[in-house]
């Protein structure tokens, strides 16, 4: 139970404030909420950290960048992973063209900016430690975002758990 306790506390953490409306906000507080339901059933329970702990916000920014005739409730379960898995156009495009369109500026300081800037910045492949030691496969990354990590293992969660998931919402 604490893992998805945990799972909670980080969607409050992101409850944030984006927009100066209140459509914007309680649009991204729905998405956070929707995002945390799909991803509850497969939250690993023997692990802290992992690709899965980057797949709440790049739900959550996925539901929220969407046409906002798209309401986060009411996406299928299949059409989130089909956006999570599909290659052309790049998930991160994607989601920085659906806040751009909803007037966000991503170089603001703002913190769904710095959310955005963090997740997608490409980070070098990690096969050793800083003193010459090969690492565990547990412990490298392959190299790319933490987005696209995320999005693997969200995809992947939520396509084992669709049953669960899909009478849900």
């Amino acid at each position: 139970m604490p893992d998805i306790r945990d799972l909670w506390w980080a969607a409050g953490r992101l409850s944030y404030d984006v927009s100066s409306t209140d459509w914007m906000n309680a649009r991204w507080h729905a998405s956070l909420r929707r995002s945390a339901s799909l991803l509850e059933p497969g939250w690993p329970k023997e692990f802290s950290g992992g690709p899965f702990t980057y797949a709440l916000p790049t739900v959550a920014l996925l539901l929220y960048a969407r046409p906002t005739d798209d309401e986060p409730r009411d996406l299928p379960v299949e059409r989130i992973i089909e956006a999570l898995t599909t290659r052309e156009p790049a998930l991160e495009d994607v989601i920085r063209r659906g806040l751009t369109d909803r007037r966000h500026d991503l170089d603001d300081d703002s913190q769904l900016s710095a959310l955005v800037r963090w997740l997608t910045e490409y980070r070098e492949p990690l096969a050793y430690s800083a003193g010459g030691l090969e690492l565990p496969s547990t412990e490298s990354w392959p190299g790319g975002t933490l987005m696209g990590a995320a999005a693997g293992w969200a995809a992947q969660s939520l396509t084992h758990h669709l049953g669960a998931t899909s009478a849900d919402g």
